[in-house]
């Protein structure tokens, strides 16, 4: 499993809405490490998950995704965290957004 959490692709399912101003918000939060970013020390993804074995940290890096992108961009939702393979055996994950 690649243990990146700056390795990940967005899909989108969203009707009416600025989507470049979503993907900038999403991969902002998606990217930073909690407790990384000054005055706001919740922000980010808490990376505690990354010394899970594969399934666990799966399961507990979508729970993750899902409650900080309620949190912090409220006017979306996680649809789906979809593992994707690629060359190697690695793994990345898929975030499908929907409209909250």
């Amino acid at each position: 499993m690649n243990t990146s959490p700056y390795n990940f692709e967005l899909d989108f399912t969203l009707i009416d809405r600025p989507v470049d101003e979503l993907r900038r918000k999403l991969s902002f939060l998606l990217t930073t490490q909690q407790g990384t970013l000054p005055f706001d020390r919740e922000f980010g993804l808490d990376l505690s998950f990354l010394d899970r074995p594969a399934e666990a940290a799966r399961s507990l890096f979508t729970a993750e995704v899902a409650a900080k992108v309620a949190q912090f961009v409220p006017e979306v939702r996680v649809k789906a965290v979809e593992w994707l393979s690629v060359d190697g055996g690695s793994v990345f994950p898929k975030v499908v957004i929907t409209n909250a």
